[in-house]
């Protein structure tokens, strides 16, 4: 036995690593569950969902991502165009989308499974340790809960490879299996480039000093030089990470309009956390769902944001084990480790620390803090294995306090502990502290370790399926249904696109995501129109500044910035920026409006269209200030944008020839003038579209002295625009969408988009790439000196 698997495996290691999955998901592959959760985890319905079905449309209809006028007033979809690599399933036809998420995340699991297995046989551990190593990863808290925040299982994936890419490093000496995960960590978001940088930096030399002890040479030189392959790894995945980058430096998180920095730096380094957040810290060792599943959750903070360290109950009872005989310095990794962990839970200025003070998240942290557990309690059970003989009075002891922790008589640990799953850990912690205790006296230790291996499996399929079962989700039968995304609204916009080929943007005020907690925003990129609302962590900053100058979105407001209801509800903004039809559960406000004309019934929604639409790509030959315009009150400033420009200051202005007008003159004009002139006006200046693409406009516009076009999308530097070929000035205007100086008498315009970070990207990535090959041909594996 000990022949067969001590061997590289990988059949074996998968199989089991794909049983066991099944098991856990077992309700997604054979009975009536879809990986999309109604719960807390909704972002997996609201946010992955819509985007994945979205890119799968716009690579078919348009190719590489580019703009689109489907996120918000429009968005550069450099964010999302990584999930081409991470997320698979924006390859495949939409309505096949929903059904394959069960098997990326299984292919997932076993990618990460087997990079770890392969990690832990490279480190030489006996068998069965590399299989139990990859289970506790595979299987852990923070991978399950990537069930429906997927991102999370990219990170497991990635990280797991960086472990066995230095390993390889280290061991064989080929350096080139670095690059991969690096690139890869990149595209989760550039932000993992920070991450990966502070792994590295804290495994390697950590790994270094345990195989050359003090020796500061070869450590030096070693980490010198996959440094130097780190950086050729972000060069080589440096065509998206680039302009994903410059996308979340768009943002109002990236550009720290909504960053957190000022308030978590202010905190003093030695501040403790809330009671609950202790008794949070220690129970989710046990289990995921110890303080209840999703909305049932009662811990700190909620399900998601909370420490996700479970990664099997007999890690619990092995860890402090590695101390036994270990060498002072391995010794002093180890308690380096596990005192930052403590120091990450115990002290939170630390983990702001971690975050580079821009977030109070766990995450990464556990995820890290995960990694290191499995290792130790991995290189434990191989010595178990091996026959070496284990503490049995520390192994007594552990098993008690670990066990004595879960009746601890403190009333809100008590208060908030599932008392089913506390039994199932009691019978599990005491039966792994039995076997392996008879083991080691019976002498049959690698029998044992087998043994409590089927064990683990068996318990992580009975805590795991709790976090990704016992919860709300969407169901294939559903799906075949007239409802959720699959509703009425497919006809309505179905029949606008047959009958209107023209731009437009559609109102829709129900939510056709599934969560009825947490409606989506996210509707226009899942049923292909043009609206103004969007969910998302990182939107375009022009986008919510817009928003917040005109009084759609409260100002100052992070929350706001991400859940962003765009113009809705905003009947004079919505016009301005070519609103076009509206699709209504309540027809009543409409059709006592003579502005909305009755088009047709979708079941339970109302279609009208609004006779005063204007098209997209409206003419202003005067302006106001922008300090002006702040000062006016909310309603008068949407009649301000039909009237006149919003530009910084007066030297804008002037240098654009534009004239003048006070912000008073503009309040007076509004009282004077009808609604129905001031659209007449703008419709006959307007830009007269010729061809529509997400990327590529082009249009006629005719005026008798200059003017400014706005185009009624956010403004991005990646925007350029030409006047009868020749090219036109591009500015920000109505503080924060696209503008366009135009010339007077009758002109031909384009305007086309690209990210403006993509071409420096791909010069990158093909100098990097030309340098791998390079260095692959000259020196393919580290000098043997190290």
């Amino acid at each position: 036995m000990t022949k067969v698997f001590s061997r590289s495996n990988w059949l074996f290691a998968a199989l089991f690593l794909l049983v066991v999955g099944a098991a856990i998901f077992r309700s997604f592959l054979f009975g009536d569950l879809v990986l999309l959760y109604t719960d807390i985890g909704s972002d997996s319905a609201n946010v992955y969902y819509p985007m994945f079905v979205h890119l799968s449309d716009y690579i078919r209809a348009e190719g590489f991502p580019s703009w689109s006028f489907c996120v918000g007033m429009g968005q550069d979809l450099a964010l999302s165009a990584a999930y081409l690599i991470w997320q698979p399933v924006t390859w495949l036809p939409k309505d096949l989308i929903a059904p394959a998420l069960v098997y990326q995340h299984l292919g997932k699991v076993l990618v990460a499974g087997l990079l770890i297995f392969r990690f832990l046989q490279l480190r030489r551990l006996q068998s069965p340790a590399p299989l139990l190593g990859s289970l506790l990863v595979s299987f852990s808290g923070y991978m399950c809960m990537s069930s429906c925040w997927f991102n999370f299982a990219d990170e497991v994936v990635c990280f797991c490879g960086l472990l066995w890419a230095v390993e390889e490093a280290v061991q064989n000496r080929r350096w080139i299996f670095l690059i991969i995960p690096v690139g890869l960590a990149g595209m989760i978001t550039p932000f993992h480039l920070y991450l990966c940088a502070l792994f590295l930096s804290l495994y390697v030399p950590a790994r270094l000093f345990g195989q050359h002890g003090v020796r500061l040479q070869p450590i030096l030189r070693t980490c010198a030089i996959l440094g130097g392959v780190t950086v050729l790894g972000i060069g080589v995945g440096a065509v998206v990470i680039l302009p994903y980058l410059g996308a979340i430096l768009g943002s109002p998180r990236g550009s720290g309009v909504t960053s957190w920095s000022t308030l978590l730096r202010s905190s003093s380094v030695f501040h403790l956390e809330s009671s609950l957040h202790y008794v949070t810290a220690v129970l989710r060792s046990f289990s995921n769902d110890f303080l209840g599943t999703a909305e049932n959750y009662s811990g700190w903070r909620n399900y998601f944001e909370a420490p996700a360290t479970y990664c099997g109950l007999l890690c619990l009872l092995v860890v402090p084990q590695v101390f036994v005989r270990a060498p002072r310095r391995h010794a002093v990794i180890y308690a380096g480790f596990l005192g930052g962990v403590l120091l990450l839970t115990i002290l939170p200025w630390f983990r702001y620390l971690f975050w580079l003070f821009q977030g109070d998240y766990y995450r990464a942290v556990s995820l890290f803090s995960m990694l290191g557990v499995v290792t130790l309690s991995s290189m434990v059970w191989s010595r178990y294995a091996k026959g070496e003989r284990l503490n049995l009075w520390l192994l007594a002891a552990t098993t008690i306090t670990v066990v004595s922790v879960l009746y601890v008589p403190i009333p809100e640990l008590q208060a908030h502990i599932n008392r089913a799953l506390r039994l199932q850990a009691m019978i599990f912690l005491l039966s792994y502290a039995v076997l392996v205790t008879a083991g080691q006296i019976l002498r049959r230790q690698l029998i044992t370790a087998w043994v409590v291996v089927g064990l683990v499996a068996f318990e992580l399929v009975q805590f795991d399926y709790v976090t990704v079962s016992d919860r709300k989700t969407v169901t294939s039968t559903t799906l075949s249904q007239p409802i959720g995304y699959n509703d009425q609204t497919i006809d309505a916009v179905r029949d606008l696109k047959a009958s209107d080929p023209g731009f437009f943007r559609l109102t829709k005020f129900r939510s056709s995501g599934p969560s009825q907690r947490f409606p989506s925003l996210n509707d226009a990129q899942v049923f292909g129109y043009y609206g103004t609302s969007s969910y998302s962590s990182f939107n375009n900053v022009n986008y919510t500044n817009f928003l917040t100058a005109v009084g759609a979105i409260e100002e100052d407001s992070e929350v706001a910035t991400r859940w962003s209801p765009g113009l809705l509800k905003e009947p004079i903004l919505s016009l301005f920026a070519a609103e076009k039809y509206v699709l209504a559960h309540d027809p009543t406000p409409y059709q006592r409006s003579p502005h909305y004309e009755f088009v047709k019934q979708y079941r339970l929604d109302y279609l009208f269209r609004n006779a005063r639409s204007l098209p997209l790509g409206l003419a202003f030959d005067r302006y106001v200030t922008e300090e002006a315009f702040r000062a006016l009150p909310k309603i008068t400033k949407a009649n301000v944008l039909l009237l006149a420009l919003v530009l910084p200051n007066y030297g804008e202005g002037q240098a654009l020839g534009l004239a003048s007008v006070s912000s008073s003159a503009l309040e007076e004009e509004i009282k004077t003038a009808s609604l129905s002139g001031i659209v007449a006006e703008r419709r006959r200046t307007g830009l007269e579209l010729t061809t529509f693409k997400p990327s590529r406009i082009e249009g006629k516009i005719r005026s008798a002295q200059k003017r400014v076009l706005v185009v009624q999308t956010p403004f991005d530097r990646g925007w350029q625009a030409w006047q009868d070929g020749n090219i036109a000035r591009v500015l920000k205007v109505d503080v924060g969408l696209l503008g366009v100086a135009v010339d007077a008498g009758e002109h031909q315009l384009v305007l086309r988009y690209r990210n403006p970070w993509w071409g420096y990207g791909a010069a990158i990535t093909v100098v990097s790439a030309g340098l791998v090959g390079l260095a692959v041909w000259r020196w393919p594996r580290l000098p043997a000196s190290l």
